[in-house]
């Protein structure tokens, strides 16, 4: 931007160093450009962003440092090419200042995200390579795109934090459709940014809860926030009692917490937001992907989510709760932010108390100041859902053996095994089983991994096979017909969603295939084993065109990445998918994503894969996750990943080759989730988690892969082979998934 003509001086208050204290410091500003504005300031909010550029905690400050990206202020003059503002207009100017105004991002109005950066208000190079200096002062010179206007109806004072802490709450909020009324919103963190998270929740009619771990903060949540409850994080009764109560979550906190027992407050498909910047962010991947939910980072806004923001907080009276300071209090103000001693946002009135430096004593308020640095701050729930109602489905009538192979105990050896399969009821199915894929899960309940393993213990989950017998009210299927049975094989068949065909988050419980309980209180046994029955909803066409074989893997490996995929939009055209893992299940999503129409990058830590990545299954593309070359010049590259490895892996180095509002989806279980926040809120990202799919989805992808003539990549062996079939598995050594032929191999 034009920097020609007179410039002119600006009063303003400068940290020097990283003790971060604040003095009088006069400077130059830009003389007004045809395109800029020229904004007297009145008042600028203090951010804790101020607190961490003046004290240099990212190592990058530049100083003499202006901080303040807080701004409110009156129109005094204006470029020859502006025509939205006049002198006289109130406006405001939020955390940055400029942007490229021609990729996507600037063209969408969302110029936070701009590829070649946006240029933060204070503490910024702009291209220019003049170093930016913020709202501590007397004025402000801006290109018009960056300010915005105030209704003068609205008080300055209250404008100036809606253009941090309003912004950086209502634009995730819009983004993630939490402005629908009757939904649960809980808060988390009751700063700067919580409070404007309440005050929106309750202009969207939202029902909002504030998750606090201090007690203190129950008066004031309830009564002078309005609240709808307050639960006390640090007391797991009231945790356990909030289990599943709520749709979304905003958490504002930027020390560190723990994460779990947040994300255990989810409903299904719940979204928890972050926007604050806690030194890591860390938890189970269970409370992830059991319930599918999603986990997405935000900075700020762009010009247009900001400009509404401002008209909505006018029409709807919402004001920021404030307190009114003198500059000459700045340095004070500052440590009162640290130590979260403010409600809820300090205002510095420029206009009435920024003077020329000789009404200032600097060398008392240096003095002051520099004692107060040395002072310093500081600060699991489990999941349990578990059920017994009664049996939905006929089983009565005469039981029927079944030949099948069970583990005995947690050593996981498969021996044979006779047991009892139900009659079949008036809407079952009898299922004559030919083949049954092997998956980890098979590993990890016959070795009883999770401590839960029921034993004689018949696992397999992945069950294909061909219609022998039908119940008398079954019209969906005939004898003959060749069926798939996937993971689970009940559900309660009248919640949200099962009502919706994903019965997989059943709010009673899927009954799993094997090592469930099912509502009558069996224990189910899947299908390494001569026949199944099971109710006909929880059973799937497979067209005899199809082999039984390769449609075993389907209802496991297969629906586990189709499910996600399809959901998150994986299915775009000339998008960029990247895969980690190169098991069953990765080797599916490559599949997939190839049929889809995507650019398929494999990640592997292994050179060894490169080769099958490639030639055997088509990828367009392999990076060396273990090269940090390769990986560096594949920053920002995917639209897409999905992550099939359960194995532990670091998460940032993925996390950094996705674009802006990149998808990363989790379909493994490693033992942790573990991730700067930086590599989520920077760029929008989003992290959700899955674990397979509905019968609507299971149907519709066994269909598409006959459709598409897409088949898994399979070993066939006899059940006799079983056991080391699993501890192959467990070393990694199929390719890419072994199928069990229970037909011609399964004997007395």
């Amino acid at each position: 931007m034009s920097s020609e003509g007179v410039t002119e001086d600006c009063l303003g208050w400068a940290a020097r160093d990283p003790s971060g204290v604040l003095s009088p410091y006069k400077f130059s500003r830009r003389a007004v450009g045809d395109d800029d504005v020229y904004v007297k300031i009145t008042h600028c909010g203090v951010c804790y962003a101020d607190v961490i550029w003046t004290r240099n905690h990212h190592h990058d400050s530049k100083y003499p440092l202006v901080p303040g990206h807080e701004i409110a202020g009156i129109v005094t003059k204006v470029g020859s090419n502006v025509h939205r503002f006049n002198v006289g207009d109130h406006v405001g100017v939020g955390t940055y200042v400029n942007s490229c105004r021609d990729c996507e991002f600037c063209n969408d109005q969302v110029e936070v995200n701009c590829v070649k950066g946006s240029v933060f208000t204070f503490n910024g190079v702009d291209f220019d390579g003049t170093i930016t200096k913020g709202g501590y002062s007397s004025h402000i010179v801006v290109h018009e795109r960056y300010c915005f206007v105030i209704p003068k109806s609205y008080p300055l004072a209250s404008a100036a934090p809606l253009l941090c802490a309003g912004i950086t709450v209502y634009s995730p909020m819009i983004r993630h459709k939490m402005n629908q009324p009757g939904k649960s919103l809980g808060v988390i963190g009751l700063g700067g940014l919580g409070h404007m998270a309440v005050k929106f929740g309750k202009a969207f009619g939202l029902n909002v809860t504030i998750l606090s771990s201090s007690i203190s903060k129950k008066e004031e949540a309830l009564t002078l926030l309005g609240a709808d409850k307050f639960v006390l994080s640090s007391d797991p009764e009231q945790m356990k009692a909030s289990a599943k109560s709520l749709d979304f979550i905003i958490d504002t906190a930027s020390g560190d917490h723990p994460f779990d027992p947040y994300m255990s407050l989810l409903k299904t498909y719940g979204v928890f937001v972050l926007v604050g910047f806690p030194s890591v962010i860390k938890f189970g991947p269970a409370n992830l992907n059991i319930g599918m939910k999603t986990l997405s980072g935000s900075i700020t806004g762009g010009t247009k989510d900001i400009q509404e923001m401002i008209n909505f907080c006018a029409e709807k009276e919402i004001y920021p709760n404030i307190e009114v300071i003198p500059i000459e209090y700045a340095n004070e103000a500052l440590e009162r932010v640290v130590n979260k001693d403010v409600k809820y946002r300090f205002v510095i009135d420029i206009e009435n108390s920024l003077k020329s430096s000789k009404s200032v004593d600097y060398a008392s308020t240096q003095n002051y100041t520099i004692g107060l640095l040395l002072k310093k701050l500081n600060k699991l729930t489990k999941l349990v859902v578990n059920v017994m109602f009664r049996l939905s489905h006929n089983s009565e009538g005469v039981t029927e053996d079944c030949l099948g192979w069970a583990a005995r105990d947690p050593s996981g050896v498969l021996s044979p095994y006779k047991f009892s399969r139900r009659a079949v009821g008036d809407d079952d199915v009898y299922v004559k089983i030919t083949h049954c894929g092997v998956c980890y899960a098979d590993v990890i309940w016959t070795r009883n991994h999770h401590h839960d393993s029921k034993y004689p213990l018949v696992p397999g989950h992945e069950i294909a096979g061909i219609v022998t017998k039908v119940g008398s009210n079954v019209h969906r299927f005939n004898v003959g017909d060749h069926v798939g049975v996937g993971t689970y094989v009940n559900s309660c068949r009248d919640c949200e969603f099962c009502n919706d065909q994903v019965e997989v988050n059943c709010v009673k419980g899927s009954v799993f295939t094997f090592n469930g309980v099912d509502f009558d209180g069996t224990i189910t046994k899947g299908g390494y084993s001569s026949h199944i029955v099971v109710h006909e909803r929880y059973c799937f066409v497979i067209p005899k065109s199809y082999p039984l074989a390769s449609a075993a893997p389907l209802l496991c490996a297969g629906i586990t990445v189709y499910s996600p995929m399809i959901r998150h939009k994986m299915n775009q055209p000339g998008k960029s998918l990247g895969v980690i893992g190169l098991g069953g299940l990765g080797h599916m999503a490559v599949k997939f994503g190839k049929a889809f129409g995507l650019n398929v990058t494999i990640l592997s830590s292994s050179i060894s894969k490169k080769e099958e990545a490639l030639t055997l299954l088509g990828a367009d593309k392999f990076v060396l996750s273990s090269d940090p070359e390769q990986m560096k010049a594949s920053a920002k590259s995917l639209d897409f990943i999905i992550d099939t490895a359960s194995g532990d892996h670091p998460f940032d180095p993925y996390m950094s080759l996705l674009k802006t509002y990149g998808v990363f989806v989790l379909v493994g279980f490693p033992s942790v989730i573990k991730f700067g926040p930086a590599n989520l809120n920077i760029g929008m990202k989003t992290l959700s988690g899955s674990i397979t799919g509905g019968t609507k989805d299971i149907q519709e992808m066994i269909n598409f892969c006959a459709e598409k003539e897409i088949y898994p990549n399979i070993e066939v062996i006899p059940i006799e082979y079983a056991n080391e079939a699993l501890e192959r598995v467990v070393n990694k050594d199929v390719k890419y998934r072994f199928v069990i032929d229970i037909e011609n191999s399964l004997k007395a």
